[in-house]
């Protein structure tokens, strides 16, 4: 569509998972005439390639209400739209294999209990009931949070768009923001390839291209690509049935969970890639980031830890590796919020650190009270995006800060 020149209450910018949740929240609460644009369609970028594995309980505590958020959007937005978002409730194990790790798990305990998230602890042949592939008796705990469920990140955007429709806002597809524009450090519009659309808010939720927009107005947002990576096994539905828990394995740097008949699994690299936006396709494509030797190079270097947890691991067949980018801040937190000193009415949603499909809703929510004004149902201190200072977003150095803080992720997907 063009749009010549239009008006806005809000314009969101980025139809992922975030932009998505944000443009409902913000149409839910009152602000009329939300846009939300794409350059592409909704959830075709690297929210389509997202693991999507929503794990409520986390070391990093702060992000628990953000996620619990989420859960909660998941049923308003499948009642208010009567479509389905995908979610398979399999629950989450964390295993510990080791007394280190075993701490570790004393930890998440005591954060599941003050957010009132149940969980069991299991033994070895319960462990080995869910979990056929797996060694048991190399466990030394294991917890289970039996409500965690992954959903399919492209579809639950998708959805949060609809759900923004239904309560009047705008999806506007196939449309490049290009500029931005402010007078006396105050938004007052956007730049489209198709038209202007004038506006107070700005919401910046374009994900690994978020900083090629912020930078327009002197606000830096402290993340950077950094590539994502996980492989899909042949199907075996004795090893790996529908209902099998998604799997959390710090000590083997690992995770899992079920996809159609085979297992989906993420290991930790020791060096992720990281990105300049620049080398990035506009267009959403299925090209391999990186060198196409890594997705045989990690298994062959990173995945003997997992092997050893999985005794039919290297028998079984790999029918697929998929690559796509997450931004990750140095901290390994979200980054949202706005800078008003420098662009009021500029809003930043980014930083999904490996967990935005997790945190998208809870995000979108914390943005829209930002906006309105009202008191905040959650702490955003760890989240803010003035957090961290004197950095270059753009640079080698702070890429690698923000890689490094991808290789060293144990817990989530």
């Amino acid at each position: 569509m063009d749009i010549e020149t239009k008006k806005a209450g809000a314009v969101v910018i980025g139809a992922g998972t975030i932009g998505a949740a944000t443009a409902w929240h913000l149409a839910k609460r009152g602000v009329r005439d939300v846009m939300l644009v794409d350059r592409n369609q909704v959830g075709t970028g690297n929210t389509s390639k997202a693991a999507s594995l929503m794990t409520s309980i986390r070391h990093k505590e702060a992000m628990v209400p953000l996620i619990k958020e989420t859960y909660d959007n998941i049923d308003e937005i499948e009642n208010l739209t009567g479509e389905s978002v995908g979610k398979q409730t399999v629950g989450t194990l964390h295993i510990a294999a080791s007394q280190t790790t075993s701490r570790t798990l004393d930890q998440l305990r005591e954060i599941a209990d003050r957010h009132q998230v149940p969980y069991q602890e299991l033994d070895i042949e319960q462990l080995q009931e869910k979990l056929p592939w797996y060694n048991a008796e190399k466990a030394v705990r294991t917890l289970f949070f039996e409500h965690d469920a992954f959903v399919d990140a492209y579809v639950l955007a998708k959805v949060f768009a609809e759900a923004a429709k239904k309560e009047g806002a705008l999806v506007i597809q196939n449309t490049e923001v290009l500029e931005l524009v402010r007078q006396n450090k105050t938004m007052t519009a956007i730049k489209t390839n198709k038209g202007t659309i004038e506006t107070p808010i700005v919401v910046d939720a374009a994900g690994a291209w978020a900083n090629q927009l912020s930078l327009q107005v002197n606000v830096p947002i402290p993340m950077a690509p950094v590539r994502s990576i996980y492989w899909i096994t042949e199907k075996n539905e004795n090893l790996f049935p529908k209902d099998q828990p998604m799997v959390s394995m710090p000590d083997a740097m690992a995770y899992s969970r079920p996809e159609a008949g085979g297992l989906l699994f993420g290991l930790r690299e020791e060096n992720s890639p990281h990105f300049h936006p620049d080398e990035l396709e506009k267009a959403p494509n299925s090209e391999f980031l990186g060198n196409p030797e890594d997705q045989w190079d990690i298994i062959m270097e990173h995945g003997q830890d997992f092997a050893s947890f999985f005794p039919g691991f290297e028998e079984l067949g790999i029918e697929n590796c998929i690559t796509g980018i997450s931004t990750y801040t140095p901290d390994g937190y979200y980054t949202f919020g706005e800078l008003p000193n420098v662009a009021k009415g500029f809003y930043v949603a980014a930083g999904c650190s490996g967990a935005g499909v997790a945190g998208s809703g809870g995000i979108g929510r914390m943005i829209s009270e930002m906006v309105l004004g009202q008191e905040l149902y959650a702490d955003p201190s760890a989240f803010l995006v003035d957090r961290i200072t004197d950095f270059d977003p753009m640079s080698e150095a702070f890429g690698q800060r923000c890689a490094d803080a991808r290789s060293k992720k144990k817990d989530g997907g």
